[in-house]
């Protein structure tokens, strides 16, 4: 128990002169942390339980001054002021707002960590997907030429149709992806791939067997192999995770204070903090270089700042944070049905590993048997900007070795005015053998590749750039060169210009040209822009505009194309409905001066997706990645569900099959899918109103919305002698699952009461201060509203 002495008179504390027991929040200055069952006395004392009191606090007291008191607490059996006055903490009740206030020295805290990232740590039910699930899309398109150069293209084309689906069961994932072009001259199929791929999401690490979709790094080429792959990629495995330098800074506070944090000048974070030791994390740093200011004001008016500054990289990994993908099998090249097994052993990888916030180093390597390519790899955050340097070594059979490297530097900084400026730097050499596997003639015309950039924003509505690059020809090659400067206009808030001005020098000779753009936005959903590229003398003009969001929704470009060579036109669009897409192009060229047609070309295209989930199964539009099937529960079937409703439209509805499917859900990213029932009865449970997820790789979820929780029911309680029990709240709980929430009850003076959101089934009812008085009720099967009339206890 946790004594606290009064520090008012009795009667002010307590006017009751009896004891009196309320539930009273336990406050620490102005935050909340929980309630406790307060027993006041009649002296004036208020006493509550000391394990609930540290239960409380233990989150938020550094160890030391947390063991004082659990040591204090075992040795004496209760704590006093006196002992909260030796941990740096005190205590009193406060008898005007009924509530027990504590204040806690900051040298008696815990260090608070606060986030400036859009991760917030919380910790989220999310729910689980189904144990198996699968889909496949259909995606196809069929031409018919009106018209074309020669009378044999006339005509319909052969069908062309793109498959790909895939199968999850207890995280295992079976993928794959096809081609078929039927009567088509040549291969009528092509299996472009096929392999098993695991997530391990305690390691992030993702395992895969078959045909390897390999990602290159640097110099590096991207074999084809089919055998066996681990990777670690956070833009795939944990995309929400920053893996950039977050940057973290420490400072404590001694009173309650306002702290604002400006990152180049722009206000990122204001927060009110109570005295403590608080580290700030994940910056939402920019590229370039980031001037960061805390400004703290505590509640005296007295204000203090601190400045420091770091400079980021996107290719920069936070310390200890490392990406790799290696790969290793056979070549299998893609042949006309497919990848083509041969027996020559592969090897394809790098590693990068951040050694501090401001040095990350990496290393790859690859090789077959006819050659090798490895090298390194750096990037150094510098107070002026950022360095980063590649360096390759190869060799390939009957050619022999070769090098290559690349040094570039970047230096970007921002102000909260309205000026950014851009420089980059780069250098690049390779020798005249160099190659990555799989090339086996290597082809370098270039010896040395020099290129530098550099833009800034004049005003809020202009920017203006310049970029030079210069590459020297090996052999008989001819030097190249090329000098642009740009700019971006915005005229008006509906009309923006851009323009390029370029001059270059190659083997054509020197050449001046400008390359001018205007666009004219017409409202919200549409714009007409024209383009002018004097190199070519080819001038357009095109429209663009869209309709709706989510079921319903479309997009249509057409645009007129006029040049030394001919006249062309085309037309695009695309249909987005609930169970497919739909698309249009027809595509015409016509002589100079839109004169006599040359070619006439038109293509319908689809894309639809067969999904299902746990044995259910629904159609819907080609998915992307994961996928969520929704259907009603039987007591809602004959209400429409909506699937992400936006204004008047959704993402998908249930229809005439029952069932809807939301498409396109991203792997390991936080999404709530929101479910309406806009026609459906107000009585009916829809349940949650929205799913949070978080989609494994590929994965299928199963949701039911609504229940058989949509029963109302009204009655009239009497007590043992037949008389109301009049204005008393209690709680009805469903004996078939005792741990699903009780629903409240209140009874009026003549005893009736309503309750909403009951089940058939057995429900006890229990009332607060009615003793021994214990109510039961039977719900029928099949009925919407019920009379019960008189309950008894016991009934």
């Amino acid at each position: 128990m946790i004594l606290i002495a009064p520090e008012l008179p009795a009667n002010l504390v307590n006017p009751a002169g009896r004891a009196v027991v309320l539930t009273a929040p336990i406050m620490d200055g102005e935050a909340y942390l929980g309630d406790a069952t307060l027993t006041l006395g009649a002296d004036g004392s208020a006493s509550f339980s000391a394990a609930r009191l540290l239960a409380l606090l233990d989150p938020r007291l550094n160890s030391q001054a947390s063991d004082v008191l659990h040591s204090r607490l075992a040795a004496n059996g209760r704590l006093t002021n006196t002992d909260l006055t030796g941990a740096g903490i005190t205590i009193r009740y406060n008898p005007q707002t009924l509530q027990v206030e504590m204040d806690i020295a900051a040298s008696s805290r815990a260090a608070s960590v606060i986030a400036l990232g859009s991760a917030l740590g919380r910790t989220v039910n999310y729910m689980e997907p189904a144990n198996f699930s699968a889909y496949l899309n259909v995606r196809g398109s069929l031409d018919w030429v009106q018209q074309g150069q020669d009378d044999a293209d006339e005509g319909l084309s052969a069908p062309v149709m793109f498959i790909d689906g895939a199968a999850r069961w207890k995280g295992v994932v079976l993928e794959g992806e096809l081609n078929l072009q039927p009567d088509a001259p040549g291969a009528d199929y092509q299996r472009r791939g096929t392999r098993l791929v695991y997530d391990d999401r305690d390691r992030l690490v993702r395992w895969s067997a078959g045909d390897q979709q390999t990602v290159a790094y640097g110099f590096q080429s991207a074999p084809e192999i089919a055998g066996l792959g681990v990777s670690r990629r956070y833009s795939i495995l944990d995309p929400q995770t920053v893996i950039r330098p977050r940057g973290s800074r420490s400072f404590q506070l001694d009173r309650r204070s306002m702290v604002e944090v400006r990152i180049n000048g722009q206000l990122v974070r204001r927060i009110e903090l109570d005295p403590g030791v608080f580290d700030l994390q994940d910056f939402p740093f920019a590229q370039g270089a980031n001037d960061v200011e805390l400004t703290i004001t505590d509640d005296t008016g007295r204000t203090e700042r601190a400045n420091f500054n770091i400079f980021l990289d996107q290719a920069q990994l936070a310390e200890g944070l490392s990406e790799f993908a290696f790969y290793a099998g056979a070549l299998a090249p893609l042949g006309f049905h497919g990848p083509v097994y041969s027996d020559t052993p592969a090897f394809s990888g790098f590693y990068r590993r951040g050694i501090s916030d401001r040095l990350t180093l990496g290393a790859n390597l690859q090789a077959d048997t006819h050659g090798w390519m490895g090298g390194g790899e750096i990037v150094l955050a510098t107070p002026i900007g950022s360095l980063a340097g590649l360096a390759s070594a190869s060799h390939v059979e009957d050619v022999g070795g070769g090098w290559a490297g690349l040094l570039n530097f970047q230096r970007t900084f921002a102000s909260g005015g309205i000026s950014a400026d851009t420089l980059t730097l780069s250098v690049e050499a390779r020798s005249k053998d160099f190659a990555p596997i799989g090339n086996r003639l290597p082809e370098n015309p270039y010896s040395l590749i020099v290129g530098a950039s550099y833009g800034r924003s004049l005003t809020y509505d202009l920017y203006a750039g310049i970029d030079a690059r210069y590459s020297r020809g090996r052999g008989d090659e001819v030097d190249v060169q090329s000098l642009r400067g740009m700019v971006s206009w915005n005229i008006a808030p509906n009309l923006s210009f851009t323009g390029d001005v370029t001059y270059e020098k190659d083997i054509r000779g020197t050449n001046l040209g400008t390359l001018l753009s205007l666009t004219y936005r017409l409202g919200r959903r549409s714009s007409l822009r024209g383009d002018y590229d004097s190199r070519y003398d080819r001038a357009r003009v095109s429209y663009q505009t869209f309709g709706g969001t989510g079921l319903g929704s479309y997009t249509l470009n057409a645009d007129v194309e006029h040049s030394d060579i001919g006249t062309g036109a085309s037309v695009n669009a695309n249909y987005y409905g609930n169970r497919a897409e739909l698309g249009f192009s027809h595509f015409g060229i016509f002589e100079r001066d839109l004169g006599a047609s040359t070619g006439q070309r038109s293509s319908l295209r689809f894309g639809t997706s067969l999904a299902m989930a746990d044995g259910a199964a629904t159609v819907g539009r080609p998915i992307y990645d994961a996928f969520a099937l929704v259907k009603a529960h039987r007591a809602i079937r004959d209400n429409e569900i909506l699937v992400d409703p936006t204004g008047d439209s959704a993402s998908a509805s249930t229809g005439a099959l029952g069932t809807a499917l939301q498409p396109s859900l991203s792997s390991y990213s936080d999404r709530s899918l929101i479910i309406s029932a806009p026609e459906a009865a107000i009585n009916l449970d829809l349940g949650q109103g929205a799913f949070r997820l978080f989609p494994p790789y590929r994965a299928g979820y199963l949701l039911t919305v609504g229940s058989d929780y949509n029963v109302s029911a009204t009655g009239r309680l009497l007590d043992a002698a037949g008389q109301p029990v009049s204005l008393v709240s209690g709680t009805a709980h469903e004996l078939a699952h005792p741990d699903r929430e009780p629903l409240a009850l209140f009874t009026n003076r003549d005893g009736r009461f309503g309750l909403i959101g009951l089940a058939p089934g057995r429900w006890r009812i229990e009332l607060v201060g009615a003793e021994g008085a214990v109510y039961e009720i039977e719900i029928p099967a099949d009925q919407d509203i019920i009379q019960l009339g008189e309950v008894r206890p016991g009934s």
